[in-house]
């Protein structure tokens, strides 16, 4: 009785034939946040599993992109840091599902605060 060999080409048509044909169609999910001035802080937002990030602010702008299988919620919060207390600068947080703009909100900072606390987009 021989052996058979395994080959490489063997194990990629197995996987192949095995493969799923129909796959959903993949959401794109961007997050972003401008800040009106140079600053720093926290940026907090879900991903496709359901887990909390923290990622750290620096300059006016921040941004990611999520890829989903199926429609979930994302929350999107971010902390800034006014150290000059600047009065009439702006927040803003948006949510966009495929290139589209479904949530976005501006809040204006007081000036009042180094800290200026968690501002949520839900």
């Amino acid at each position: 009785m021989r052996l058979r060999s395994i080959t490489v080409k063997d194990i990629c048509n197995r996987f192949h034939k095995n493969k799923m044909m129909h796959t959903l169609p993949v959401i794109k999910v961007e997050l972003s946040v401008e800040v009106s001035f140079e600053t720093f802080g926290q940026v907090c937002y879900t991903d496709e599993n359901g887990r909390s990030w923290i990622k750290e602010l620096v300059g006016p702008l921040w941004s990611t992109e999520i890829f989903l299988k199926q429609p979930k919620e994302i929350k999107l919060s971010v902390f800034v840091n006014n150290q000059y207390l600047q009065k009439g600068k702006s927040v803003k947080l948006t949510k966009k599902i495929d290139n589209e703009i479904i949530d976005q909100q501006e809040f204006l900072l007081t000036g009042d605060k180094l800290f200026e606390g968690w501002f949520k987009l839900v």
